[in-house]
């Protein structure tokens, strides 16, 4: 009685995850969208391509590390770098901000120049990336 027992709890603790998995793949959906954060006055400049612009008053000595992997990761993603200065920042009205990422529809995120900001930005140039490749949103 007990072996039963014992092997009824064994089936059911490993098949739960195993059924869960199932439904998941059958009815699951895994997307990802970046949404257009505002367009660009095209007397600030206008961008071809997808682009990563660096404000040049903001890489101190301590945020040059963040900024090598802002550049290694930008340059293994075929994206534009381009360094800027505070006026184009004050353009499009982020002043506060250290990296903006963009394209020839607008500005669609700003980041800071920290560990958790160049996180997000090479994340979100992932996904903008897949976007421009397989329409509005990207599955996975």
């Amino acid at each position: 009685m007990k072996k039963g027992f014992a092997r009824l709890i064994f089936l059911v603790v490993f098949l739960i995850p195993v059924v869960w998995y199932l439904f998941l793949q059958l009815f699951g959906n895994n997307s990802f969208s970046l949404e257009l954060k505002e367009e660009i006055d095209t007397s600030c400049g206008t961008f071809d391509d997808v682009t990563v612009i660096v404000k040049t008053d903001s890489v101190s000595l301590s945020k040059q590390n963040y900024l090598e992997r802002v550049k290694f990761g930008i340059n293994k993603r075929s994206v534009r770098l381009v360094i800027n200065n505070i006026i184009f920042f004050q353009c499009i009205d982020e002043p506060e901000t250290d990296l903006i990422l963009l394209d020839e529809q607008g500005l669609w995120g700003s980041y800071s120049l920290s560990r958790d900001g160049v996180d997000l930005l090479l994340t979100e140039v992932d996904i903008l990336l897949l976007q421009k490749s397989h329409g509005k949103g990207t599955s996975r």
